[in-house]
């Protein structure tokens, strides 16, 4: 019994000798810290009319990638494939290497709900523990990339179009200042015809009410602004037409410039931030987490029990044959001799 016990260990051994090794790493994300995405956001104030992100808004297109079949794909495409000894031979043996890959090697899990923190979690399994370091580093810097990538691409479309609607708001403001300025010399235009045929030259002020100068309505609605005389509606008209440049007159001129500079001044694709934060280290473990040799040597031992106890009971039953076959004649014979 104790050989065959042996003998089960010994076999249990030779197993985990031959059975591969498997080493894991669990990685925990979780979203970057407000400091780390403060780059940024740098430029991005009232001032520009842009919203500063925060770090739910940059982490959203982490995870949107993190669970994307993309993203096991690329993994596949440009680690795992090439690690593998023999490419595979045939777009089904490809197909079903990469359903291995998805279902064992590679598996996003995200957070249960209404437990704790809200950390996705992301396993990789792999032949040694460097490698399964080295991978789980890969496939994060893979995600992180091609999520920067789409946020910048979504924060230039922002920029451009704010520049495109600021630039239209100044057209338009440039535009009704032009407008409002012809406006202005066709009115007084018609005032000083006016003062002319009635030969005011000088301001007129009654003891009722003065002359409302400043007045921008015609003359046909009651207004009199022919009343300010002849000599300073030629002043005015005369600057109005010689006014080359309506930029000053312009209401929200400055602040729309200034907006116009700060926005064509961002380039977002130069920023320096974290995209998602990783709870913890990646550090590559030293034991595996398969096979359980504990597990593996335990199941030996027991079946080396179970053989040699059942050995033992054949062994002890064959015995008790024999012997029972081996009295059986004697006792037969004697009984003939005495009878």
């Amino acid at each position: 019994m104790s050989a065959l016990t042996g003998a089960g260990l010994l076999l249990a051994t030779f197993a985990l000798i031959l059975m591969p090794s498997r080493f894991e790493i669990k990685a925990y994300l979780d979203k970057p810290y407000s400091s780390e995405i403060a780059e940024l956001n740098s430029g991005r104030t009232s001032a520009s009319g842009l919203e500063q992100y925060t770090p739910d808004q940059v982490f959203a297109y982490f995870v949107r990638r993190l669970l994307t079949d993309e993203a096991k794909q690329r993994f596949f495409q440009e680690i795992y494939l090439p690690a593998q000894d023999s490419a595979p031979d045939s777009a089904a043996a490809r197909q079903a290497l990469y359903q291995h890959m998805s279902q064992k090697v590679l598996t996003v899990t995200p957070p249960p709900p209404k437990k704790g923190r809200d950390l996705y979690s992301v396993r990789i399994e792999a032949p040694s523990g460097e490698k399964a370091a080295a991978w789980t580093n890969n496939f994060l810097n893979q995600v992180a990339e091609d999520a920067t990538r789409s946020l910048f691409s979504d924060a230039e479309k922002a920029i451009a179009l704010q520049l495109q609607n600021t630039e239209r708001d100044l057209e338009e403001k440039l535009r009704i200042t032009e407008q409002t300025r012809n406006d202005r010399q066709a009115q007084l235009t018609e005032a000083l015809q006016v003062a002319l045929a009635v030969g005011i030259r000088d301001p007129q002020m009654t003891s009722a009410q003065p002359p409302r100068q400043d007045g921008v309505a015609s003359v046909i609605d009651g207004s009199r602004l022919y009343a300010r005389g002849s000599k300073s509606l030629q002043a005015e008209l005369s600057v109005l037409k010689n006014r080359k440049d309506d930029a000053p007159f312009v209401d929200g001129l400055r602040a729309a410039q200034s907006q116009l500079r700060l926005l064509s001044e961002l380039k977002t694709a130069e920023k320096k931030f974290k995209i998602f934060h990783i709870d913890g280290q990646v550090i590559a473990p030293e034991k595996p987490f398969s096979p359980k040799k504990s597990i593996i040597l335990a199941l030996g031992l027991f079946m080396g029990l179970c053989v040699g106890a059942f050995t033992a009971l054949v062994r002890t039953g064959v015995l008790k044959q024999l012997m029972a076959a081996e009295e059986t004649p004697t006792t037969t014979v004697y009984a003939t001799r005495n009878m």
